[in-house]
C-alpha cells in the first residue's frame, strides 16, 4: 500500500493504491473493491476517485478497514478524507491541524514551511520590513515594527521560518536582509494557504478602518454588472496593477514602511452558468 501519511489528498492515495494493486493483479477491479468495502453500486469507487462523490463518515471508515489501516492511519486517513471535503476555512483548519498532530505525518517539510508562511500575515510583513530595517537580534524591538504589533516570540519565529525557506540571510554586516529568491507553492496546500492568507490579509484591512488616518491608507470599491468574458478581462488588469506595484516598490528611493495591498473580485448576486462562462 502507498505510504498514506506522505498524502495530502485521499483521492489521490486512493488512485495510486488502485493502480499498485492492479499493476500486481490483473483482475482487480473498481467493482472488486467496491465490494470488498461492502458497497452495493459498483460505480460508487470510480465516482469517489473522478470527485463525483464524498465518502461519509461511515464510509470513510469502511474505506480504512477494508485498506487495513493501523490505528494512526486510520486517524490520520479520516482527518484527511475530512480536510479534503470540508465546505468552510475554519473546518479545513482543524482537520489539517489534526492531520499534523500525527506523528508518523511525511508531507514535506518545505510544503508545511510554505503553508505556515502563506498562512499568516507577518511573514511577509517582516520579510518586507528587513528591506531597510538594520535587525540584528532584537526580536521584541522586531515585533513592535509590525502594526499590529506581535510578540517576540513570534518574531524569533518568522526569522528562523524565513531562514528555513531561504527567503533571508545576513548580511556582511550582521544584519538579516531578504534574499533574492521567491517562494514556490507547493503542489498540496496553495489553494488551503492562499485561503488562510486572504483572510488574515482582509482582518489586517478591517482594523486598518480604524486604526490608521485616510491620509495613510487607500480605500475603494465598485460594484458593477459583468460578462463571463469581462471578468476574465478583470482579472487580468488586476494582475497587471499588482506586477505594475512590484516593479514600483523594486525601483527608486530606498523604502521606509510596509504596506499592505489587497484586491478582491467576487459575486454579489447568484451566477447563473451561461455559455463561455469558466471564471
Amino acid at each position: 500500500m502507498p505510504e498514506l501519511f506522505t498524502y495530502i489528498d485521499y483521492r489521490k492515495f486512493l488512485k495510486d493504491y488502485y493502480e499498485e494493486q492492479k499493476a500486481k493483479d490483473a483482475k482487480f477491479s473498481h467493482r472488486y473493491f467496491t465490494m470488498k468495502v461492502g458497497f452495493s453500486s459498483s460505480g460508487y469507487f470510480s465516482d469517489v476517485l473522478a470527485g463525483k462523490k464524498n465518502l461519509s463518515g461511515a464510509f470513510m471508515l469502511k474505506f480504512a478497514k477494508a485498506l487495513k489501516m493501523g490505528r494512526e492511519e486510520e486517524e490520520y486517513f479520516l482527518n484527511l478524507v475530512s480536510f479534503n471535503q470540508a465546505k468552510t476555512l475554519e473546518e479545513k483548519n482543524r482537520f489539517y491541524e489534526k492531520m499534523m498532530t500525527t506523528g508518523k505525518v511525511k508531507v514535506d517539510l518545505l510544503d508545511a514551511g510554505q503553508h505556515e508562511y502563506i498562512s499568516k500575515w507577518h511573514y511577509a510583513a517582516v520579510r518586507e520590513l528587513l528591506h531597510y530595517h538594520d535587525f540584528g537580534d532584537d526580536f521584541k524591538d522586531l515585533g513592535r515594527r509590525l502594526d499590529p504589533p506581535i510578540p517576540a516570540k513570534e518574531a524569533r519565529k518568522a526569522i528562523e521560518l524565513l531562514t528555513t525557506l531561504g527567503l533571508i540571510a545576513r548580511d556582511d554586516k550582521g544584519n538579516w536582509r531578504p534574499t533574492s529568491a521567491n517562494l514556490k507553492l507547493g503542489s498540496g496546500f496553495d489553494t488551503f494557504s492562499l485561503a488562510n492568507h486572504h483572510r488574515s490579509t482582509l482582518e489586517l484591512a478591517v482594523r486598518a478602518l480604524d486604526a490608521f488616518p485616510v491620509d495613510q491608507r487607500g480605500f475603494s470599491t465598485l460594484t458593477l454588472p459583468l460578462t463571463a468574458d469581462k471578468i476574465r478581462k478583470a482579472k487580468t488588469a488586476i494582475k497587471n496593477l499588482r506586477m505594475y506595484l512590484l516593479a514600483l516598490s523594486e525601483n527608486g528611493a530606498k523604502a521606509d514602511r510596509v504596506y499592505q495591498f489587497n484586491f478582491q473580485l467576487f459575486p454579489v448576486t447568484r451566477i447563473e452558468k451561461a455559455e463561455g462562462d469558466g471564471v
